[in-house]
């Protein structure tokens, strides 16, 4: 045991933590105080040996194992310890409360309880494609960091989770998508005051070629098969119900509900989707009142467009009457999702029978550039085959809900022919 002259007030230096180090522990904490450099060295019974430093009268601010300093392995030193402790010692004379941060440490809650009991209700509320963020957020890193603090998802944790994303083959858009949602998600932690700083806010997205077109639009010829798929796979239910009520009658039973113009919501879904260019969340979160069957407008409300801008986008005789039929073979409803399963909102793409009347339309699938045909697609077709027609970009922008112009730059055929002319000069020239 160290004698009772080695506690005395004296610069702490690294042959003193050795020798403390080597001794026996005393039966009560012991402390020695270096008043120069404002360090405390405090020994335990259990042997530890911490270094702190003093803030003021009463106040000090543990630092680190002082067995950290003398450790051959670790890259600490002794003179990293004492600049450490001036910086301390400047950061709360400049007012700085490291007891309240370690307060608010500890309540810091883990990923999993944060989206569970604050940012889920939140997001579900507040933002229209809200279950879908919390879904991705669960799905994608609870295995991670579900049971870790807000402020233990460093920069160099998720780059680690990228990369294993990348290795199973997820695509950079994705990886991008899922990183935006989470710290979207932290940031609302920041603005809550339930941490103080967003630890992946400086977090860098992996590089995509924006122009590379993923999902393409269908041709004028592709649209005019699609409507006749429709029309046709309509007909062929109205046939095949008018044969299974014969049957029934046959045999005195109950007949079954006639169908009407559409044998079910798909054919007015795409039909108003192709003609007005909605989105698929705009087009199946409309209600009844927003369609003014008068004025032929298709009012797109400002809560469920992406942009939360209001816009009106007038409907032509195709899709107007598609609209009313709809309307009519609904029983005329004054509420309610004009396109609905059920009753309730529809919360997919109809992936199943869409895929199945693309194919009837002879509609292909995936092209030699990879692009593919979904829902989307029908959304893009709007706006190309407006921009192949030259509509001004001020009005198709207003048409489409974007927000600014560069956005409807895509659509903009006049841009390839431009570009096309501008490199036909070279042939006159020569």
């Amino acid at each position: 045991m160290a004698n009772a002259n080695t506690y005395r007030p004296q610069p702490i230096r690294l042959a003193l933590i050795r020798a403390l180090a080597k001794a026996r522990p005393p039966s009560k904490p012991r402390e020695i105080r270096d008043k120069a450099a404002h360090l405390i060295l405090r020994h335990q019974p259990s042997g530890y040996l911490g270094l702190y430093v003093e803030l003021g009268r009463g106040k000090r601010e543990r630092l680190c194992d002082a067995s950290s300093v003398i450790d051959s392995n670790s890259k600490l030193t002794l003179k990293q310890v004492k600049t450490e402790a001036d910086r301390k010692r400047s950061q709360h004379a400049d007012g700085r409360s490291f007891s309240a941060e370690r307060h608010a440490e500890r309540d810091t809650p883990t990923l999993t309880a944060y989206l569970n009991d604050t940012y889920g209700p939140w997001v579900v509320q507040n933002r229209r494609s809200g279950t879908n963020t919390l879904e991705r957020l669960k799905s994608c890193f609870k295995d991670h960091f579900g049971k870790i603090k807000l402020t233990d998802i460093t920069l160099a944790k998720l780059e680690t989770w990228r990369t294993a994303r990348q290795r199973k083959g997820v695509k950079a858009e994705t990886i991008n998508r899922d990183i935006a949602a989470l710290r979207a998600a932290i940031s609302r932690a920041v603005k809550l005051g339930i941490i103080k700083e967003n630890p992946i806010a400086d977090v860098e997205m992996s590089e995509v070629d924006r122009h590379r077109r993923v999902v393409r639009a269908l041709t004028a010829n592709e649209k005019k098969n699609l409507i006749d798929a429709l029309a046709a796979r309509d007909e062929q239910k109205r046939q095949e119900r008018a044969s299974a009520n014969k049957w029934r009658h046959e045999r005195r039973y109950e007949p079954l509900p006639t169908i009407g113009r559409f044998s079910d919501v798909l054919t007015p879904a795409v039909i108003v989707s192709l003609e007005t260019g909605l989105r698929r969340g705009e087009l199946f979160a409309t209600e009844w009142p927003s369609i003014d069957f008068d004025n032929k407008n298709f009012r797109v409300e400002g809560a469920t467009a992406k942009t939360f801008e209001t816009r009106e986008i007038p409907l032509n005789d195709f899709a107007c009457k598609t609209l009313r039929d709809w309307w009519l073979q609904c029983g005329q409803p004054k509420g309610g999702y004009v396109f609905t399963l059920d009753g309730g909102r529809i919360v997919d793409n109809l992936k199943k029978s869409f895929s199945a009347v693309l194919e009837a339309a002879g509609v292909e699938y995936v092209n030699a550039r990879g692009e593919r045909v979904t829902w989307h697609s029908l959304r893009h077709t709007f706006g190309s085959l407006l921009g192949a027609a030259n509509v001004d970009p001020t009005t198709l922008m207003r048409l489409m809900g974007h927000a600014n112009l560069a956005t409807t730059q895509r659509y903009l055929h006049t841009d390839e022919k431009r570009k096309r002319e501008a490199v036909a000069l070279l042939q006159t020239a020569n």
